[in-house]
């Protein structure tokens, strides 16, 4: 009881988050019950059957959650292809019973050799927990309200909207925006959300807006932190970890924000459930590689793997890189590969080939760049006078191409400064490079810097790579962490954190004061792009002045840990963001009251499966004919129903045409343009013949008129039956 009552604090801290923005306290306690009682509840009994208790609650939870999502979706696939769907709380439901029921599996109830972890843990991970939930709910999802309150809607947010919609109603699911074409997407994690609305009979929006992200932001914690206990053999590693990836999210308590630091994301569920998956399967990889495991974990650890796989396109490389690496310094060390370890490669390498196949979507457009990942930087232009966007140009970042070799430097310095975190972790193999461990955490750093320097995405996605591979990076240098630890005495491990703290600081205050917009000549801006470096010299001159002294390497890992959160701290307390709006407002992603009121209503009375043809591709709203952005999901979102054509940016056709036309992949010509042509003919011109032609091709049931964006025929008041009319918007129902 005692160790269980730190995480009263995270849970109470997360209940007055979600009260404080509106989130009633029946649906609250319905979705804990539901995530206790059908995911976490049920992974951790089939782990401890399949392999074992890790002698704790806290990290069988962790990962047993990862599991327990993995038979979710399992039975997600099966009820929903067989039109099951409100049943799906069998599923679950037959864990439960079964390990109730039968004598031998009983004892999975309860830890039968107990190695509890030090209350200090606990507290660690509890706090940790808080500090992220407390952030999320009041701080990013303060900022993004849910339909109908809201008046603008970050655009990915509607997009995964219109997939927990879809994969409510079929296996195979099929494109929202596009009905009739097959979804290719990365979309596990909406597949999990709709697993949920189908269990707790919540609805999509406040899922997806509100309640499905909070319990995987611990669980991603629990799996970081097992992952640095795992292969460190030291429990406050396991709490340096978890306070690595919350620490960051502190200054959202002072200022609300579009997004999670990373590597978490709210805006992207996909990264967040794909990265647990990812550091789930690396625990279990590890046991069964270098530690002995067989049986059941076998299988255990491949299904989660899969999950991963159709959760991030990044997650296959990160753990293909890490059993890699660690299979050539094994064949150098020993001359031979365990076979265990050439299955699991081979494995890898099929499960990766099979899911960018059939669920990796959203990767066209991307192309081989060193250092395209520069050409993000704010301050790209300003160091380098190139100006070329994401997606474009050679082999190699066009600045660098063009003779600006200092700029391009310069750039990569600081960037190496910001991606701390994920760098720091090479340093294991100063200590541990006779470890086959040390070389497959190595191996997933080097796999995910290998993307995030090497591959160029239009929409900059190449970063998912290093972000996938953060908790990597963290476990070894909590390694390294330990290991220095064990040769100091006890006052020298004070100090040293004492001066780490101090350092990491001074270092974090020396990037707020060089954290200027750069003005003036080409080179005053590089001048000014180049202040942050002021942090590398620093430590480098510190590290040089007490390589000698006791302790030193300590100081220098922790202080790299603790530059980026506190100057995110630091930079949301002095400076603030007092300039931008206490909720989302962006003009260009506003959404008209009429337009989402209608969209509901469509969505109430309608059925599922109805396919509705609409005008509202393009943002903003009007912009159909110059200027438009083809991220428009109203009805898609919304409504949470198909459409003959809707907003196309993100389909795998669209994006292959980055920079054609000089134009970006999101306002590119849609791909379907007959549909495009028969939707505005239907409204403003419509016919019998076109309206039953449209109704037989295409199965198109209802339209949805938005005046706004185009010409709105008032024969169609003759021609098909009005259901509803709000505002601009007309809703026409052509029967069955």
């Amino acid at each position: 009881m005692r160790r269980s009552l730190p995480w009263l604090l995270p849970l109470v801290v997360a209940a007055l988050g979600l009260i404080a923005i509106d989130v009633p306290p029946g649906p609250i306690v319905k979705y804990c019950v539901y995530f206790a009682l059908a995911i976490a509840l049920p992974g951790t009994l089939l782990l401890r059957a399949a392999w074992r208790s890790t002698g704790n609650w806290a990290e069988d939870l962790g990962l047993g959650s990862v599991v327990g999502a993995t038979w979710q979706l399992i039975g997600w696939a099966v009820f929903t292809a067989l039109g099951w769907q409100r049943w799906l709380i069998v599923w679950p439901a037959l864990v439960l019973v079964a390990f109730a029921s039968v004598r031998r599996l009983r004892s999975n109830w309860r830890i039968t050799q107990p190695t509890p972890l030090p209350v200090a843990w606990t507290w660690g991970l509890a706090v940790a927990s808080t500090v992220v939930l407390g952030a999320t709910t009041l701080g990013v999802m303060a900022y993004h309200e849910p339909p109908p309150q809201g008046s603008a809607y970050y655009q990915d947010l509607l997009y995964h909207l219109s997939m927990v919609n879809e994969l409510m109603r079929t296996v195979p699911p099929e494109l929202p925006q596009v009905a009739g074409e097959r979804l290719e997407y990365h979309w596990f994690a909406n597949a999990d959300m709709a697993a949920a609305v189908d269990i707790t009979r919540l609805t999509p929006i406040i899922v997806l807006f509100r309640l499905w992200l909070l319990p995987w932001l611990v669980v991603a914690l629990l799996v970081s932190a097992t992952l640095a206990r795992t292969v460190s053999r030291t429990w406050w590693t396991g709490v340096l970890a978890a306070g690595a990836l919350a620490a960051p999210q502190l200054h959202l308590f002072f200022d609300t924000s579009v997004n999670l630091s990373a590597p978490l994301s709210f805006l992207s569920p996909s990264q967040t459930f794909g990265m647990v998956a990812c550091v789930a399967a690396a625990v279990f990889l590890i046991e069964l590689l270098f530690k002995g495991a067989r049986g059941w974990l076998w299988v255990v650890a491949f299904a989660v793997v899969v999950l991963g796989g159709g959760s991030k396109p990044t997650v296959l490389p990160v753990l293909v890189g890490a059993v890699g690496l660690a299979s050539v310094v094994l064949l150098v060390q020993t001359r031979r590969v365990p076979a265990r370890v050439v299955v699991a490669g081979a494995l890898l390498v099929a499960i990766g080939a099979a899911t960018m196949l059939t669920v990796a979507g959203s990767t066209s457009g991307s192309g081989l760049q060193f250092l395209a990942i520069l050409k993000s930087s704010g301050d790209y232009a300003a160091a380098t006078g190139d100006r070329t966007p994401a997606g474009e140009g050679g082999l190699i970042v066009p600045a660098l191409a063009q003779g600006a070799v200092v700029g391009t430097l310069v750039l990569l310095c600081v960037l190496l400064i910001h991606q701390a975190t994920a760098l720091v972790g090479f340093g294991a193999l100063g200590k541990h490079r006779r470890e086959p461990v040390a070389w497959f955490l190595i191996g997933g750093l080097i796999a995910g810097w290998a993307g995030y320097l090497l591959i160029d995405h239009p929409s900059v996605s190449e970063s998912y790579f290093i972000y996938t591979a953060i908790p990597f990076g963290l476990a070894a240098a909590g390694w390294l962490a330990a290991t220095l630890v064990r040769d100091l005495p006890a006052r020298t491990r004070t100090r040293s954190l004492v001066s780490a703290l101090v350092l990491g600081t001074v270092c974090a205050g020396l990037m707020l004061v060089a954290d200027a917009k750069p003005v003036g000549s080409q080179r005053h801006q590089l001048l000014l792009v180049a202040r942050p470096l002021l942090v590398i010299l620093v430590l480098a001159g510190l590290w040089w002045l007490l390589r000698q002294r006791s302790g030193a390497g300590l100081v220098v890992v922790l202080a790299l840990l603790a530059v980026v959160p506190i100057k995110s701290f630091g930079q949301s307390v002095v400076h603030g963001d007092s300039e931008r709006a206490q909720r989302f407002t962006s003009p260009r992603w506003w959404v008209y009251p009429d337009e989402v009121s209608a969209a509901l209503w469509l969505g109430k009375n309608s059925a599922p499966t109805d396919v509705v043809a609409a005008n509202t591709w393009c943002r903003p709203a009007g912009k159909q004919t110059s200027g438009c952005d083809a991220r428009g999901y109203i009805v898609s979102g919304f409504a949470g129903r198909r459409t003959l054509i809707e907003g196309w940016a993100y389909t795998n056709e669209a994006m292959a045409q980055q920079g054609v036309g000089g134009r970006r992949y999101t306002e590119q010509p849609s791909p379907w343009p007959e549909r495009v042509a028969l939707t505005n003919e239907v409204l403003a011109a419509p016919t019998p013949d076109l309206l039953r032609w449209l109704r037989q091709l295409y199965h198109v049931r209802w339209l949805y008129a938005d005046a706004r964006d185009g010409t709105v025929s008032p024969a169609l008041d003759r021609l098909a039956e009005l259901r509803h009319s709000v505002g601009k918007v007309r809703i026409y129902d052509l029967g069955e």
